[in-house]
């Protein structure tokens, strides 16, 4: 009876713990369940997760042992049941105490994750009943009475185990799970090549959501038209939305395509197969991965051949392209713009469509938002859209959410640009803070992603943030910051405007102390959790 009872309480001990652990999951998903992006993750010297769990395992060692050796007067049951309820509070007061650690992305619950999660509680259990054998098994060869006083020793020890249990249930479901996807997306590559629709792929280091949605909105004027939603842009992405029911008798098909190693714009070409496609540009983003420009470059201009008609390029890409062996052929440019009027709240300016022109007005902001459009335009121009139709597209363009989105609150102006994560964006970001009458502030963690020259970028960023004379500069967390703060102070910028935070409900605190009706505040990069600690 007492070995049941022991398991079934060790078993209950490994249920605990997954919960405890369950924001563990959340990275995992948001590192794409790569084990090495989980573990890079794990080891960041500002990441106190691990610190949190080795916490734990000593209260768990020191109190289960304290209360069963205590309370061993009474009965050796009372002394394990009890030192059972102390281990199972301890482990609730974690879980609670874990909510203010609350993921900036939420789990979302897939098919995956949900899969991922049972065996990763089902590893627990069986680590936690086998610790509990173990130590029973010596108890037993022993002869002594007092293991079995400390038998939950060994279990408080499993949760600094729990990262190495995830991960290794991670790689054993990842064996299905992408003998899984595979087939799904081979599916959806044959749906792709019988279905009579028009696929275009959007290419680049930065701007790929913002001239997707553009785009969408512009043809929409003419065609039925699907887009990969939100940052869908991975083979999974797309295949989720050739089944989707929106899919269904659309005229065109507009796929955003990512790329974070060589390889995955051709496998992702491979899928579409793209009859246009729009290249907005090179930097140093994902160059984590990538590890210079040059290969950026290689791997973002394979789609210049591999689609059957047309390919649209940024202007900034000409230098790389006149270099390159490619058939110009079919390649052409954004459109020009002229008479360009860059305004705090809208934006205008006149394209230049062979002998017509579309004066265009919009409330999207900044040259980004100009090459953008110019961008778009210039594919819808190739499928056939009139210089009326185009224009009343590009006065139906709503603000993109988290991509330099103005936002109006009792009289406070919000450019919400959370999702930018790069240099060339960060620029235009302040530039168009600038254009502002009020106080003016900028809430940021840094740019990710940059790899070895992520410190310079940053440094960069500090300069220009010195240079662009703001009132008020609050970074957020540990990451980044240093380099930030080091490039803001060479640039001579005022110590005193200056605050450092550990969380953006920190930044939010220190904001409202300052804030007032007239005033603009950017949010730039709001980092997702694989970057925060």
């Amino acid at each position: 009876m007492f070995e049941i009872i022991g398991s079934l309480i060790a078993a209950c001990c490994g249920i605990v713990l997954s919960v405890a652990a369950k924001s563990s999951l959340g990275i995992m998903q948001q590192c794409g369940y790569k084990n090495g992006g989980y573990w890079r993750w794990l080891r960041r010297k500002d990441n106190l997760f691990f610190n949190r769990l080795s916490v734990l395992a000593l209260m768990l060692a020191l109190a289960t042992t304290v209360v069963s050796l205590c309370f061993s007067f009474l009965s050796y049951a009372w002394s394990i049941g009890l030192a059972a309820a102390t281990y199972l509070f301890l482990c609730l007061l974690f879980i609670l105490a874990s909510k203010k650690y609350a993921l900036k992305v939420g789990l979302k619950r897939s098919g995956r994750v949900i899969r991922l999660y049972v065996l990763f509680a089902v590893l627990n259990q069986v680590l936690a009943v086998a610790a509990f054998w173990g130590l029973k098994a010596l108890a037993d060869w022993n002869g002594s009475q007092i293991y079995a006083l400390i038998a939950y020793a060994p279990l408080a020890l499993l949760p600094i185990c729990l990262p190495t249990t995830l991960m290794l249930a991670n790689a054993i479901t990842s064996i299905f799970e992408n003998a899984r996807n595979r087939k799904f997306v081979k599916r959806a590559g044959q749906v792709l090549s019988e279905t009579e629709i028009i696929r275009v792929g959007i290419v680049g280091s930065y701007g790929k959501t913002s001239v997707k949605n553009i785009l969408k909105t512009i043809l929409s004027e003419k065609y039925s038209v699907v887009e990969t939603p939100e940052s869908y842009n991975t083979p999974m992405g797309i295949a989720k939305t050739v089944f989707s029911p929106e899919f269904a008798k659309k005229q065109v098909f507009i796929a955003e395509m990512g790329a974070r190693k060589t390889g995955d714009i051709s496998e992702l070409c491979a899928l579409v197969k793209p009859d246009y496609a729009i290249f907005t540009g090179v930097c140093e983003q994902h160059i984590a991965t990538f590890e210079s420009l040059d290969a950026v470059w290689q791997e973002k201009s394979v789609i210049l051949s591999n689609v059957d008609k047309k390919v649209i390029c940024g202007k900034s890409l000409k230098s790389f392209i006149e270099n390159g062996e490619f058939h110009k052929e079919n390649i052409a440019y954004a459109l020009d713009a002229e008479n360009v009027s860059l305004g705090a709240t809208e934006t205008e300016f006149v394209l230049k469509l062979d002998k017509e022109e579309v004066h265009a007005k919009t409330r999207l902001l900044g040259k980004a938002a100009v090459e953008n459009i110019a961008l778009a335009a210039a594919l819808a121009k190739e499928l056939g859209l009139t210089a009326e139709e185009i224009q009343r597209g590009i006065s139906a363009l709503q603000s993109i959410p988290h991509r330099l989105a103005l936002i109006e609150q009792n009289g406070v102006y919000i450019l919400d640009d959370g999702y930018n994560c790069n240099p060339v964006g960060a620029q235009e970001a302040l530039a168009a803070l600038s254009r502002f009458e009020g106080g003016k502030c900028i809430v940021t963690p840094g740019i990710v992603e940059c790899g070895v020259l992520e410190e310079k970028i940053n440094e960069t960023l500090g300069l220009q943030i010195a240079k662009a004379n703001l009132d008020k500069v609050i970074l957020v967390g540990d990451t980044l910051v240093g380099a930030v703060k080091s490039g803001y102070a060479i640039a001579g910028g005022e110590a005193e405007k200056l605050s450092v935070v550990k969380t953006l409900d920190l930044a939010q605190v220190e904001l409202s102390k300052w804030i007032k009706a007239g005033d603009c505040v950017l949010f730039m990069n709001d980092l997702p959790d694989v970057y925060i600690p």
